[in-house]
Order: structure tokens, then C-alpha cells, then sequence
């Protein structure tokens, strides 16, 4: 995250010195106070850009940094939190948008001023700050009513790469608490119908929660013969999830003749019952009784729960915003079938030695006619699937992951050299998990 933001800083910072600065001769209003040397340099400074002979230096955190020396900018980006960053980049697009109004009036100093304003009202909302058409602008005050900085109101700084980025220019939805009547609670039985069937899954509301802002919501799937009670007592993620009061749903699978007990349907196996719709269902439930935030709703789970975890981003991309399947890989039935709606970002937990799944793919042994990827082709499937460019890298986890993948997504294969068939670890998990949000 932070690594994107400080690139785009960088950028913008240069585009700020090129387009909206300029020189003393330029006339506008933006100019560059230049100096000798980099010891002439005011001893503070505020958000602003200075050259020094042919270089330029940007003020950071009330420091002088050279804007190509990316030593220095490594020592103090870590001690800039991303909400100083985000504000950085809000600045920084504001001035390229009002040397942009600048630049036109330039172009339009000839022209009368008395001619009647006129403001093109979806240029606020247009994408990465909005470009004004000359079209509709008879005034060279007319921008001066455009309002650049809504467009950048974006969220807190969990979201991802390209993702935040995109979504910075659009406004902020404002979720609505009042009348959610959901209260903290550990554990609430509920159910839906799905094709004449009755469907259960267990709600868990932590204390944290507190109703008066919407939270993100983790679905979490039980192995086979589990059941969402089960799962909620084995599963990583509520330790990790409570403190943020974040509400978590553990729905119970169901059975097929001749089975292993309560499953997911994901093809050949375990279950003949519309799981998808029934996650739809539930998830559609739950947001109308708690106050929820429909862009931070991710899918984790735990052998065929895993995956099940996998299936919904193969047919569920437009509800979750990221995926944590542990110790299943997708199978050769559902994913010739898998097209994701969009690029969904995944984190996979793997045992270099789990028996069931194994992880050089293949059959699983079990009648259940279950026929794996294995992990390393199957993370190359999700790497294809996101569109992601170069070389698997191994991040700070140890983990193999895609980074330069549409829409910011990420892909990442977490594989425990003697690890067997066991629950994702959730202190990796989760925090990438709550980067994401959809689009």
C-alpha cells in the first residue's frame, strides 16, 4: 500500500513541478522558490516544492527531501502513516487541477470575462480529479466552482494499489446505521429458504461492534462433516477479526447420498444445494440488520470450506472483495467454469504435506471425485485469471505473491513447508484481506 502511494506521491510531485509551478516568467501563481544550494533551503517549510540548481526537493514531515533520491525517501517513508500520505496526494491533485483552471484562463486572457458561467457538473465526479471540457466554460473563473477535493474522499487507507487509487475519485458512500437492529452477540442462530429448503448459519456479533458505522463482514466455511458451530470454535480469524468489530457468519453445508457429511457444493463435491445462492441470501439478510459496508465483504474457510472460498470468487466477485481459501485448491470441474466477474485479489494457505489436498494437485483419493490444480498451478490460475504481469516475488510473510495485477489486486500463495491439512493463519490473513474493497 504504502509503496503505491509514495509512487504516485513521487509522480504527482514531479507533475506538480512541470505543470503547475512553473517559473518566475510563467506568471502563475504556483512558482518555485529556487535556490543555489541545497543548504540555502529554509530551515522549515510546509507542503511545498523548491528547486536547487536542476533538481527539485519536496517538503516532507517539515524535511527537505530530493525527489529522486529514493535512499532518503526510503529512511523517512516509514515514518509517515498513509492517512499523511493520502493528505500529501490531496494537495498535490488539487494544485494540478487549479493549474489547470490557470492554464486555460491563460489561453482565454483575450477573451471577455463577461460572458455567463457555466459549470459541468460531472466534472467533480469524474475520474482522477476530473478533466473540465472547454465545452461549457465561457468563463475563465468557471473552475473556480468545480470542487476537486469531494472527489478525493475516499476510505482510511485500507484499500489496495490501483483499487484506492481508482476509487479516490469517486465520492464516498455514506452508509446508513439508523434502523440496524443488530446488537453484540456471540452467537445467533439464523436461517433463509433457498429453493424450498431451509439453509442455517450462525452470526457473531463481537463486543466492538457498536452499530453507529458500518464494519466489513467475514463469511467463514467449515471443512467437510464440520458444521458453522464447528468452524467458528477452530477458525483463526475471530481472534483477529472481534478487536475491529468486525461481524463474522459461519454457515452450516449440507449433505449428498453417499457422502462425507456437511459440505459445499463446488462441483463434483460435496453437496447438490445452490451454495452461492445461499450465500447470497444470507449475506443479503445479515445487511439488513446490521450495519455492514457492502465493499468489505471477504470469504475465507478451511478444506472444502477453502474450497468453497474459492468458488465465490469465481461466481461471486461483485459480492466479496477478496478471498483467504486454506488447504483446497480449486478442482479441474469448477474451474473450467470459473469467470470471475472482476479481478479479486486471494490469499492461499497451503501444507507442503497435507494428504487430502495434496499440494502437487491431483486426485484426492477420497471417491469424491475431486481432481486438483495443486497450489503452485493453481496460484498461476488466479495469476492469469487477475491478469497479473512478471514473476511471483516472496513477500515479507513468505509468501510467493503477484503484485502487478488489474484493478490493484494481488495474488499470494503461503505454503508451509510441513504444514498438513490445517486452518489459514489468520495474522496473514486478515490483514490482507482488509486492504481490499470493491471497486
Amino acid at each position: 500500500m504504502k509503496q503505491i502511494l509514495w509512487t504516485s506521491v513521487l509522480s504527482l510531485m514531479v507533475a506538480a513541478c512541470l505543470t503547475a509551478c512553473g517559473d518566475s516568467s510563467s506568471g502563475s501563481s504556483y512558482d518555485i522558490p529556487s535556490y543555489k544550494s541545497a543548504k540555502d533551503l529554509p530551515g522549515s517549510c510546509a507542503m511545498e516544492v523548491a528547486q536547487v540548481d536542476t533538481a527539485y526537493y519536496a517538503c516532507f514531515e517539515n524535511k527537505w527531501v530530493p525527489v529522486t533520491d529514493s535512499a532518503t525517501i526510503k529512511q523517512l517513508k516509514d515514518d509517515l502513516d498513509e492517512k499523511e500520505i493520502k493528505k500529501m496526494l490531496e494537495e498535490l491533485e488539487d494544485l494540478q487541477a487549479n493549474s489547470s483552471s490557470s492554464t486555460k484562463k491563460k489561453k482565454k486572457s483575450t477573451s471577455s470575462s463577461s460572458g455567463t458561467k457555466k459549470t459541468n457538473g460531472s466534472s467533480a465526479s469524474g475520474s482522477n480529479g476530473g478533466s473540465d471540457d472547454d465545452e461549457g466554460i465561457d468563463d475563465e473563473d468557471a473552475c473556480e466552482d468545480c470542487n476537486f477535493d469531494d472527489d478525493d474522499d475516499d476510505d482510511d487507507g485500507s484499500g489496495d494499489g490501483d483499487e484506492d487509487m481508482s476509487s479516490s475519485s469517486e465520492e464516498e458512500e455514506v452508509i446508513d446505521c439508523i434502523g440496524k437492529t443488530a446488537k453484540a452477540a456471540d452467537k445467533q442462530i439464523m436461517s433463509v429458504t433457498v429453493d424450498g429448503k431451509k439453509r442455517t448459519f450462525i452470526m457473531h456479533v463481537p463486543s466492538a461492534y457498536k452499530g453507529d458505522k458500518a464494519v466489513p463482514l467475514v463469511v467463514d466455511y467449515h471443512p467437510i462433516g464440520g458444521s458453522g458451530e464447528k468452524q467458528m470454535s477452530d477458525t483463526k480469524y475471530k481472534s483477529q477479526t472481534d478487536p475491529e468489530g468486525v461481524i463474522t457468519l459461519y454457515p452450516d453445508g449440507t449433505s449428498k447420498p453417499g457422502g462425507m457429511g456437511p459440505g459445499w457444493n463446488v462441483g463434483p463435491c460435496c453437496s447438490n444445494d445452490d451454495d452461492t445462492t445461499f450465500t447470497r441470501e444470507m449475506i443479503n439478510m445479515v445487511e439488513e440488520i446490521a450495519c455492514i459496508d457492502p465493499k468489505r465483504v471477504y470469504a475465507t474457510g478451511f478444506h472444502i470450506g477453502g474450497g468453497m472460498a474459492h468458488h465465490v470468487a469465481c461466481f461471486m466477485a461483485d459480492v466479496f472483495a477478496a478471498v483467504a481459501p486454506a488447504a483446497m485448491d480449486l478442482n479441474k470441474t469448477n474451474s473450467a467454469k470459473c469467470n470471475p466477474a472482476r479481478p479479486i485479489s486471494i490469499i492461499m494457505f497451503r501444507g507442503k504435506k497435507d494428504n487430502v489436498c495434496k499440494y502437487i494437485g491431483g486426485d484426492s483419493e477420497f471417491n469424491d471425485g475431486l481432481n486438483f490444480l495443486g497450489a503452485e498451478d493453481n496460484f498461476r490460475f488466479w495469476a492469469e485469471k487477475n491478469g497479473c504481469t512478471g514473476s511471483p516475488t516472496t513477500n515479507s510473510d513468505g509468501c510467493m505473491e503477484y503484485s502487478k495485477c488489474k484493478g490493484g489486486t494481488k495474488v499470494v500463495l503461503c505454503a508451509k513447508e510441513d504444514g498438513g491439512t490445517e486452518q489459514g493463519d489468520a495474522k496473514i490473513g486478515w490483514p490482507f484481506l482488509k486492504q481490499f474493497k470493491l471497486p
